[in-house]
């Protein structure tokens, strides 16, 4: 059985004041009771440096020491939360970068006599981890942006980035095998993405990492989001997984820090730390600790204050409300009932609050005053819009999701954006037809937010239904029942040069029950144009053990919107939303058409309402027949995934896709 070595350095006090952070040490926290809860105590070893503690020296040090001499199964994880910077690279080794600059980590004792930790000198150290068989997973919460490329970020949001050196260090300040590979005219160039190395990092090398006030205090954006996905994954869930449901999350909060995964082989379809991770609970427990009852389901597996969970088909129903919510666990009050305190009981999500979206303005006073007061009564009858709420500049942080509107071209135009300052629709004329339209833009992009953010606690059909991808084959219109060609799994799918012209990729995509019981589905695809519908599965069920196709068995062709023109670059990106339930639902409630488009037909329709939390969470108004079956609270979970559809850099050119680029240290 591989044994995890964990070094986790998390730095929030530097030597040099001006560069203090302050959710790194709680990313070790978090990163630290993650392993612990997942991994059982004989195949875990932990090893932290925090603040003064880590030093350049001793990250040196510590990764000898803790991670180096593995054994061949092991798994060495580093996991770093602080500055990242750049700098030039001495005179000896200049060849080893093709953009001139190096990327460094900053210690807690860098630029106060003591030179960063270039990836160069970690490539080092990674060699001397990999080269006995064992397995290198790096996290790198930090920036690998240049100073030139840093725009000044909205209130709530911290950059982990220190300013680019300018001076190179001396080559013999750095490690002693840097200076000794430099000198080997023979050897391969320093940095180079090594086998048995799989690394994860907050962002592309042009971009910021950033943290920001979570419920549980501050915490790099990609470190909750790894944390997330860690805490609800499967145990079997492999690295290019995590990753992607971590990337989803970052990029549904920033879309302007798009995290990258580098990894050579198959190592990222491998279990993440080499199967060792034991499996969640099979449902959400309630139980008496601490002289108050509480729920083992926290803030990392999508709770929120107010939500309710209801005793599995309990009927008459016995629900219980969340009063405070921690990273792993909420404080939860029965409603109506007493449960017994020597008992347990096995609980479903019945009730998740979708509280508005956040909405700042950065405009004439006398602008934002027709905003605000346009969206207390844009909704139903006149009343306030129920998915956005404005607030000041200074609480954009205060909800989960957050829009910015902006007054531009010399103050006669207003635009919607998220809260990077990325335009997500066209700007408008300041007259009473604009206000209308931007609060209708901020009403429908809010919409389509709080679904592709959606997020079940119970953890028992979260693995249930697996999404399958398998290419269509030329000339192939229905999908293989025998001898299939291996599924797809990372979710970048390319045009092909024809010779003449571009031609989109297809798949069959496939829902695969994994239990013995039949469990209703709806296949949501929201594209990128804000359209949410679910004509691919519309809603039906799939029965135990079976295979069921989407969109009535045909290939689906992943293109560009028809607006979009076809050129080498251009790029696509859907979230398929996955909902399954042990009671029929509609799907009805969550269509929406594209961005200032009128709703048309769907393709197929979804059924009518049966009462249920998934129906409450359509964010549409629909009829509902309340008499249809009394409320019972049935289980139910959401899974996402990001599909992205991409043009090549040209006919004759390799892929020029920034995030397969290959490592650089």
């Amino acid at each position: 059985m591989p044994k995890v070595h964990a070094l986790l350095v998390g730095i929030d006090v530097y030597r040099l004041p001006h560069l203090n952070l302050r959710g790194c040490v709680n990313d070790v926290r978090l990163a630290e009771r993650l392993l612990r809860d997942r991994i059982a105590p004989a195949d875990l070893v932990i090893e932290k440096r925090c603040d003064e503690q880590a030093t350049r020296a001793g990250i040196i040090e510590a990764f000898g020491s803790h991670l180096g001499g593995l054994g061949a199964d092991d798994v060495a994880l580093f996991w770093y939360s602080g500055h990242g910077s750049t700098g030039p690279l001495p005179e000896g080794i200049w060849y080893a970068e093709s953009a001139g600059m190096c990327q460094t980590v900053v210690c807690h004792d860098s630029r106060a006599g003591v030179p960063d930790l270039y990836d160069k000198e970690l490539a080092v150290l990674a060699h001397e981890v990999v080269r006995t068989g064992a397995t290198l997973v790096t996290i790198m919460d930090a920036c690998h942006s240049r100073s030139a490329m840093r725009e000044d970020l909205p209130p709530g949001l911290t950059a982990r980035f220190a300013p680019g050196l300018e001076t190179a260090p001396e080559l013999r300040d750095l490690l002693p095998e840097l200076v000794a590979d430099a000198a080997e005219s023979s050897g391969p160039v320093p940095g180079a993405q090594l086998p048995g190395h799989v690394a994860l990092s907050a962002c592309d090398e042009w971009e910021v990492a950033n943290e920001r006030h979570f419920p549980d205090g501050w915490h790099g954006v990609f470190t909750e989001a790894l944390g997330h996905a860690l805490a609800r994954l499967g145990h079997d869930a492999t690295y290019r997984q995590v990753f992607s449901y971590a990337r989803c999350r970052v990029e549904g909060r920033l879309l302007r820090q798009i995290p990258g995964l580098e990894a050579l082989g198959d190592l990222a379809d491998r279990e993440v730390f080499g199967g060792v991770l034991r499996p969640r609970a099979a449902r959400v427990t309630l139980r008496y600790l601490r002289g108050q009852w509480e729920v083992d389901a926290g803030a990392l597996h999508g709770v929120v204050t107010g939500s309710r969970f209801g005793m599995h088909r309990s009927s008459p129903l016995r629900e219980v409300h969340v009063a405070d919510v921690y990273s792993q666990r909420s404080v939860v009050e029965p409603v109506g009932w007493a449960p017994e305190e020597e008992q347990q009981y096995d609980m479903v999500l019945t009730d998740v609050p979708l509280p508005p979206v956040a909405v700042s303005v950065q405009a004439d006073p006398d602008v934002a005053l027709r905003l605000a007061e346009r969206v207390r009564t844009a909704g139903p009858g006149g009343g306030p819009s129920p998915h956005i709420r404005i607030v000041p500049t200074t609480d954009e942080s205060a909800l989960r999701l957050g829009l910015r509107v902006r007054q531009g071209d010399a103050g006669r135009t207003i635009q919607v954006a998220g809260l990077d300052d990325k335009p997500l629709a066209s700007p408008l004329p300041i007259d009473d037809r604009g206000i209308q339209q931007t609060v209708q833009d901020l009403d429908h992009i809010a919409r389509w937010l709080q679904v592709r953010n959606l997020e079940s606690a119970s953890p028992a059909l979260e693995e249930a239904i697996q999404l399958e991808f398998v290419p269509a084959m030329p000339g192939r219109q229905r999908p293989p029942r025998d001898g299939a060609p291996a599924l797809v799994k990372d979710l970048n799918f390319a045009y092909t040069w024809t010779g003449e012209r571009w031609e989109p990729p297809s798949v069959f995509v496939r829902l695969r029950n994994t239990t013995d019981r039949k469990l209703f589905c709806v296949l949501l695809d929201l594209t990128d144009r804000y359209r949410m519908h679910a004509d691919l599965f519309p809603g039906e069920y799939v029965a135990g053990h079976w295979t069921a196709e989407a969109g009535n068995g045909a290939a689906v062709t992943l293109s560009l919107p028809p607006d979009q023109p076809v050129e080498p670059g251009a790029c696509v990106t859907d979230w398929l939303v996955l909902l399954v339930a042990e009671e029929p639902f509609s799907s009805a409630p969550f269509a929406l058409p594209r961005l200032r488009e009128t709703h048309g037909p769907s393709a197929r329709g979804g059924r009518r309402g049966v009462s249920g939390v998934l129906d409450r969470l359509g964010l549409l108004a629909v009829e509902r027949d309340l008499e249809t079956a009394p409320p019972v609270a049935s289980d139910w979970a959401i899974k996402t995934v990001e599909v992205t559809t991409r043009v090549p850099g040209g006919p004759d050119e390799p892929d020029q896709d920034p995030r397969t680029r290959p490592a650089r240290w």
